[in-house]
């Protein structure tokens, strides 16, 4: 248990270290592979993308919003790099 808690220390103080656009990257890299894909489509399944959840506010609709909002952060994060990487291309 101790192991697990200091490697989370050390993976966050790592995590500080990097840029918004490094951060970006990596969530590109990561999820721009076939397991990748593979993950989003389920993580898209089980979070409610694609139709809004909030029809009626209750507990559980907010709760699902919320899984909705992290995968379209995820998705967004995405875009954001590509988009980044094609600006750069075409200003050179």
């Amino acid at each position: 248990m101790l192991e697990h808690l200091q490697k989370q220390e050390n993976i966050q103080t790592k995590l500080e270290e990097y840029t918004p656009e490094q951060i970006d990257q990596l969530y590109l890299r990561v999820f721009n592979t076939d397991d990748g894909e593979l993950i989003l489509k389920d993580l898209a399944n089980r979070c409610f993308v694609g139709s809004s959840t909030l029809q009626g506010v209750t507990e559980i609709n907010s709760r699902n919003e919320g899984r909705r909002e992290v995968y379209m952060s995820i998705v967004s994060r995405m875009r954001n790099t590509v988009s980044k990487k094609r600006e750069d291309t075409d200003e050179s």
